[in-house]
């Protein structure tokens, strides 16, 4: 009887005991499965981080691709427009990626900033990939400047030429004005006027005048008409042919400067010394029958 009664009791504190470590386990476990959860979730969020910078860096490499591709030529060379408009897209391509990947750091430290998660790798990791973007900012806004600038040089240099060729314009027209002034005065200054006819039509011309049937002829002192006279150049006329018989110089010319000889029959006027013949005057009046 005793026997049994003690194997009653052993048996109800074995399953009491039993009881306990199926809690304890139970607890362990749920525990357990946490703790990997947490883990997992922070593995999963770390992969997250080195997968977005990772990203990042390859995007970094593709921006020191397309930078290499730029060739921006030198000042004074002027870019086609093709080949302008190309720069212009490859640049903004560059900036839209930087300011792109800026903001997606921003947005990565912030997180990792919230989530209280600390790793020295992780830090300097960020911090190179910060430093990358921004040489790359810097190097992209270099060539933006040399392409403004270059811009602007060519512009000065169009302007220049523009004003060069105003100038050039201005100075062919003044050159111009200039000859065909010193070409008026030239002729002005060597031009010279002849005339010669009977003495009825002298008179008519009022080119000869006489004050009385007495009086000495007067030659050129009057209103004569200058329309009758016959314009030469003093410096090429070396001849000029009267068509008369008699002849006789009326106005004032050195007797050595020329030479009234008859051909045919008729007189011609020969002038040996232009510049001494039309010295004293410029005006030569000859009377004929």
């Amino acid at each position: 009887m005793r026997s049994k009664i003690l194997s009653l009791l052993f048996f109800c504190i074995l399953l009491v005991s039993c009881g306990r470590q199926t809690a304890e386990y139970k607890a362990l476990k749920s525990q357990n499965d946490s703790l990997m959860q947490a883990k997992q979730k922070l593995q999963d969020e770390v992969d997250g981080y080195f997968s977005a910078m990772n990203e990042i860096e390859q995007n970094i490499e593709k921006i020191k691709s397309t930078e290499n591709t730029i060739s921006i030529q030198p000042v004074g060379q002027e870019l086609e427009e093709d080949e302008r408009n190309k720069i212009n897209e490859d640049l903004l391509y560059l900036h839209e990626m930087l300011q792109s990947n800026k903001e997606e750091l921003a947005s990565l430290k912030d997180k990792i900033k919230k989530s209280g998660f600390k790793s020295a790798e992780l830090e300097n990791t960020i911090s190179r990939l910060s430093k990358l973007l921004e040489e790359e900012t810097a190097k992209v806004m270099t060539m933006n400047n040399q392409l403004a600038e270059k811009d602007s040089l060519i512009a000065q240099l169009g302007e220049k030429v523009t004003e060069l060729g105003e100038n050039v314009e201005q100075l062919n027209a003044d050159n111009q004005a200039k000859q065909t002034k010193i070409k008026d005065q030239d002729e002005t200054i060597h031009t010279a006027w002849y005339v010669f006819g009977t003495k009825a039509e002298l008179k008519e011309q009022k080119i000869i005048t006489t004050e009385g049937l007495f009086s000495p002829q007067r030659v050129l002192q009057s209103d004569f008409n200058k329309n009758y006279f016959v314009r030469i150049d003093a410096r090429n006329t070396k001849s000029i042919p009267l068509y008369s018989t008699r002849a006789k110089i009326l106005t004032n010319h050195p007797k050595s400067s020329y030479i009234l000889e008859k051909e045919n029959g008729n007189f011609v006027l020969l002038i040996v010394n232009p510049s001494d013949f039309w010295s004293v005057s410029k005006y030569l009046v000859i009377e004929v029958d």
